[in-house]
């Protein structure tokens, strides 16, 4: 029995369906979601790791529209689940694997699109990078 579930949300339509799937699929573990908001590269003035590691922690409402839409989707789907958010800021897929593997987490939960070829080269998979890296047992809803 999974005691606690952190789910992984951006805006999209698979969030909400993780998030449904994660509640539904372990209705006794207390979930987290985390969203994590992801500055351009072109917002910081310099492409060094020194300059972009202080430049992330100094931009203010970087994600802010994005943040009150993952609150209300949470809100939608839990009903009156209680459900704890939290907000990060930098790397997608690095910044969820280290709060997964830090935060003592029994299971993650994730959306994908399941793209193949490509597109998913162009794209990249935040979702195939969580799964490859983390150690925590992790389901991918599609």
């Amino acid at each position: 029995m999974t005691d606690s579930v952190l789910v992984a949300m951006d805006d999209s339509p698979l969030s909400r369906e993780a998030l449904a799937f994660a509640l539904d699929t372990f209705p006794d573990a207390a979930v987290t979601v985390v969203h994590v908001a992801y500055p351009e590269l072109d917002m910081l003035p310099e492409d060094t790791e020194e300059v972009y590691g202080a430049s992330v922690d100094e931009l203010d409402g970087v994600g802010d529209e994005t943040a009150a839409s993952v609150f209300e989707t949470v809100r939608e789907v839990a009903g009156d689940r209680d459900v704890a958010v939290t907000f990060l800021t930098g790397e997608t897929d690095r910044r969820i694997v280290e709060y997964a593997d830090d935060g003592g987490f029994g299971h993650v939960v994730l959306g994908t699109h399941g793209r193949s070829g490509i597109s998913r080269v162009l794209i990249g998979s935040v979702a195939e990078a969580v799964l490859r890296e983390t150690t925590v047992p992790t389901t991918l809803v599609k």
